[in-house]
């Protein structure tokens, strides 16, 4: 483009919206609160030197801070400056001696919320968000909980009396750590909640496509009630206790929270590069909890040893899960097929007949569901498995070698007990 006099004109581009970047030459941008401030601030770290500012420029481009709704600002925690944190494992122990103290936690619970914590500040890295879900009679230590957790996490925000339509309606793409505490989660909300936990799904709400992924905490009386949470997510159960708890009043949570958000952004700084990079084998989970698994050890990216803990830290999950997994209707239908290889190999056999054998395999592990046969061959066809076209008696399934190995392969993909080995499982018809 040029002007009349023959110079030409520069053309500046329109500043970027942001609530942090991370760029290819290490550089970061990171919101920042600033004392008595209508707005947040960038913070731009070109890996020398900090610079605040109510709007950043980096490599030609302009930033400016994301537009977050002004009540919604004034909840949300944000550092204010940044000071050192010392390795990870002296930040994760310090993180989980303060919970422990402040909230009367055991071990274990402190270790894993603190790792909630840490995953907070390297949400980017993961695929899937952990959930930590609350709930117990004792709602003062469920309640004072949530209050340490705001304190603590990144970009946390604290919410009640939460629709859909009033979650879609918070700013795309910040990464919140969504601090949830009511009595009732709705099932289309809990299935927004799910679909936001996971970094690839974008949710489509008036015309465009929200990115609502972050960490989320979950505290109510009736979260845990039949068990509406998916296994990977991590439940606090909150029982009466004598302990007594330190005082947490509002000057307390202010202080707490001004020192270690700057110490959660040191610590960010430090591993987001390491955690993108970690490549953590978590086989050795059922499949439920890799996902979970995957994301705690990369809230401890640089300590392979801490890493080492989370299958200690997880053990009664995943024991429960593979539990779980024993009557699941998936696994129940390879196992039914695998039975009908061994017997009838070659053969086609009807769905029906498949499905009878699905039943006798749940009702001797003590559920007295009952399998619909076309719902079963509808499942059947979802594991990939092609029925012959239909006569008077229904749908057929050849039991060919091509079936068999798909449905071992799908054995071992399950944790089917046995699967290595092809053993068959004892039916009584």
């Amino acid at each position: 483009m040029s002007h009349p006099d023959g110079h030409s004109a520069t053309i500046t581009p329109s500043p970027i919206t942001t609530a942090g970047e991370v760029f290819a030459d290490g550089s970061m941008i990171e919101l920042i609160g600033v004392a008595h401030a209508a707005h947040a601030q960038l913070m731009l770290w070109d890996g020398s030197k900090d610079i605040i500012a109510p709007a950043i420029e980096h490599n030609g481009q302009a930033y400016k801070p994301a537009p977050i709704e002004k009540s919604v600002l004034q909840q949300l925690m944000l550092p204010t400056r940044r000071s050192p944190h010392g390795t990870t494992r002296e930040f994760l122990l310090e993180t989980c001696a303060l919970i422990a103290n402040l909230v009367g936690l055991d071990e274990k619970s402190a270790s894993l919320a603190a790792r909630v914590v840490l995953c907070s500040a390297i949400i980017d890295t993961v695929s899937v968000a952990p959930v930590l879900v609350i709930a117990g009679p004792d709602t003062m230590r469920a309640n004072r909980l949530v209050s340490v957790l705001r304190c603590l996490c990144r970009h946390s925000v604290l919410l009640t009396s939460v629709t859909p339509a009033s979650f879609c309606s918070l700013a795309n793409g910040a990464r919140y750590t969504f601090l949830i505490s009511q009595s009732n989660i709705s099932d289309k909300l809990q299935k927004l909640l799910d679909d936001a936990s996971r970094s690839d799904r974008k949710i489509p709400f008036r015309g465009r496509l929200l990115d609502l992924f972050g960490v989320q905490v979950i505290q109510g009386e009736s979260v845990f009630a039949d068990d509406p949470w998916p296994l990977r997510s991590i439940r606090i159960a909150m029982v009466p206790t004598k302990t007594a708890l330190p005082a947490f009043d509002q000057n307390a949570q202010r202080l707490v929270a001004a020192e270690f958000q700057a110490k959660l952004l040191s610590f960010r700084r430090t591993n987001l590069a390491a955690a993108q990079r970690l490549d953590f084998d978590a086989s050795k989970f059922s499949l439920g909890l890799r996902d979970l698994a995957r994301s705690l050890a990369a809230a401890t990216p640089d300590d392979v040893e801490l890493q080492a803990e989370v299958f200690e830290l997880l053990r009664e999950e995943d024991a429960e899960s593979r539990s779980a997994r024993w009557t699941d209707l998936s696994v129940i239908a390879v196992e039914a097929l695998l039975v009908a290889c061994r017997e009838s190999p070659g053969k086609a056999v009807y769905v029906s007949e498949l499905s009878n054998i699905a039943q006798a395999l749940l009702n001797g592990r003590g559920e007295d569901s009952t399998i619909d046969p076309g719902a079963f061959g509808k499942l059947l066809k979802s594991l990939g498995f092609a029925t012959e076209p239909r006569d008077a008696k229904g749908k057929k399934l050849r039991l060919s070698e091509a079936v068999r190995s798909h449905a071992l392969q799908l054995a071992r993909d399950l944790d089917i007990p046995g699967s290595e080995k092809a053993e068959r499982p004892e039916v009584r018809l």
